[in-house]
């Protein structure tokens, strides 16, 4: 299995040799609080505001994040419900064992043709 959300966290944390505390308070949020994300204890994963704030203090992805949390970010959240043909668009990919680089290439190649 891969790495869950906490452990990512802390993992990037401590390769930056930040404290808890620090982070947390420029993250905006308790150490506890934190401290229960970290240890995979927190029964509700953080919102999209933290997570964000959380990636620019240990400087990583935030959708990365997102993804470990279960989470969806508003903007993308936005394009699939404001299409009605994208969900059925993303289960055809995934049948067809496409994954987002695949078709991000595929979209730069097609922009880079001129089509």
């Amino acid at each position: 299995m891969g790495e869950r959300l906490g452990e990512r966290i802390r993992r990037l944390r401590k390769e930056r040799k930040l404290g808890l505390r620090e982070t947390a308070e420029k993250a905006g949020m308790s150490a506890s609080f934190l401290s229960r994300i970290e240890s995979n204890d927190e029964k509700s994963p953080p919102d999209e505001e933290k997570i964000r704030a959380l990636a620019k203090v240990l400087g990583d992805d935030s959708d990365i994040l997102m993804t470990l949390a279960g989470r969806i970010p508003q903007d993308v959240k936005k394009v699939i419900t404001g299409d009605p043909t994208m969900p059925e668009f993303l289960r055809t990919a995934r049948k067809h064992n496409v994954t987002g680089d695949e078709l991000r290439q595929l979209l730069e190649s097609k922009k880079k043709d001129g089509r």
